[in-house]
């Protein structure tokens, strides 16, 4: 009886590993559709920085006066701020005017928080919680109380090849001109 019951186990056990089997070899492999969009996204890393590239130099901005992180982000400081640098957890108000970049819609303002009927006309964001673009998210790290700054952010850093925003098209850079007006510690 005992050998039967060891002997039924064994087959069960043998017939589900045999059933996972072509489920367990593709753990290493990649889905097609994370592939793509990897492949979209470092394709896209090229075609932005040109893009961006091709702005500056359109609107004169040479190397001297921009940051560019290892992301791609590109950040211009038009004022320098005081204080500490802004850390994840920090809830941070900021006056912003959101435009195109590419040639074709060169400067367009798509969105901006002055006028938004907020008495600081400005959008308050909890930095770290992932409410915003990731490339305001970075842009964020770098920046302190008082600062205005100029980001250039690739579309892989913004709404990416899927936007979610009716007035943003998918695979688009976009550049932002950022006030930091309030920083409350968390």
């Amino acid at each position: 009886m005992k050998d039967l019951l060891t002997r039924s186990v064994f087959i069960r056990l043998a017939a589900l590993l045999l059933a996972l089997a072509p489920v367990l070899s593709a753990c290493d492999t990649e889905p097609a559709a994370v592939k793509q969009a990897r492949e979209h996204e470092e394709e896209y890393k090229k075609i932005d920085d040109k893009l961006i590239q091709d702005y500056f130099t359109r609107k004169g901005i040479t190397s001297s006066n921009y940051q560019r992180t290892e992301s791609g982000l590109y950040v211009v400081t038009v004022k320098e701020g005081s204080g500490q640098l802004i850390q994840k957890g920090n809830r941070v108000q900021v006056q912003y005017i959101g435009r195109f970049l590419k040639q074709e819609r060169e400067d367009v303002v798509f969105d901006k928080s002055y006028g938004n009927r907020t008495l600081c006309e400005c959008t308050e964001v909890v930095v770290g919680a992932n409410s915003v673009i990731r490339g305001w998210e970075e842009a964020l790290l770098l920046m302190k109380p008082g600062d205005e700054k100029r980001i250039f952010v690739p579309s892989y850093l913004a709404y990416g090849q899927y936007s979610s925003s009716p007035s943003i098209p998918n695979d688009e850079p976009l550049q932002f001109e950022m006030v930091i007006s309030k920083v409350n510690l968390q």
